[in-house]
């Protein structure tokens, strides 16, 4: 089986970047010596071994769903779409860093702290292209965004990209407010049904979401293989 190779992350970490999706037992190709990092994901946590690679990280992406009725979630007054206010990107960053704190591109070590921030800032600065996202919204008290949510419409259903609230802030209800302002939205939409990937490890948002009448729906571990 070939590897597939990742453009976009390949360019972005300057990296020769895989992928290998294991749904049986298979024989890897030997052209997988030219890459620097391959992400190997499989349904069922099995023992994979790879010449001249080691692994260094491993997790597992679940990804909640919730069916989406005719909303009767209250409107909130602090919460703004991100393009038609006078958003600060700056404290969407700090925001977008506390929303990555269980990514794979923080835990592992081989990344660089100032990789991860650059990959979450590009990530906001793509969300407000609209390459990434189709809204931004914001919750915002005494001109501070203390908390801010992107997600993006795919056929018939929504997917949250990034939902981070200030630290100091949260266990406050903003993140609940702003997925409900989601859900508003997407009914307004007649869009039935939002996604939200996050990561198994992260049990604080997965009861949360559980908490919110999200249920997962898909399981993959991903691990990371790096060239020796």
């Amino acid at each position: 089986m070939k590897v597939k190779v990742l453009d976009w992350d390949s360019r972005f970490f300057n990296k020769k970047i895989g992928v290998i999706e294991i749904m049986e037992d298979i024989e890897i190709s030997s052209d997988v010596e030219s890459f620097d990092l391959l992400y190997i994901k499989q349904i069922e946590d099995k023992y994979f071994e790879l010449k001249y690679f080691k692994q260094n990280y491993a997790e597992t992406k679940v990804v909640f769903s919730k069916s989406i009725s005719k909303s009767n979630n209250p409107l909130n007054s602090f919460i703004f779409s991100a393009f038609n206010t006078n958003a600060s990107k700056e404290q969407i960053y700090k925001l977008a860093f506390e929303s990555g704190k269980f990514s794979r591109f923080k835990l592992d070590n081989n990344f660089q702290q100032h990789e991860f921030e650059v990959l979450y800032k590009t990530w906001v600065d793509n969300s407000f292209s609209k390459e990434f996202a189709d809204a931004i919204l914001v919750y915002k008290e005494k001109n501070i965004i203390l908390g801010f949510i992107t997600y993006r419409i795919v056929e018939n259903y929504a997917i949250i990209g990034l939902l981070g609230v200030c630290y100091e802030h949260q266990g406050k209800g903003i993140g609940r407010k702003l997925l409900e302002a989601v859900e508003n939205e997407l009914s307004s939409k007649l869009i039935k049904e939002l996604r939200i990937p996050t990561q198994l490890q992260n049990e604080l948002a997965c009861g949360f979401y559980i908490k919110l009448g999200y249920n997962i729906i898909e399981k993959t571990i991903i691990k990371h293989y790096w060239k020796l």
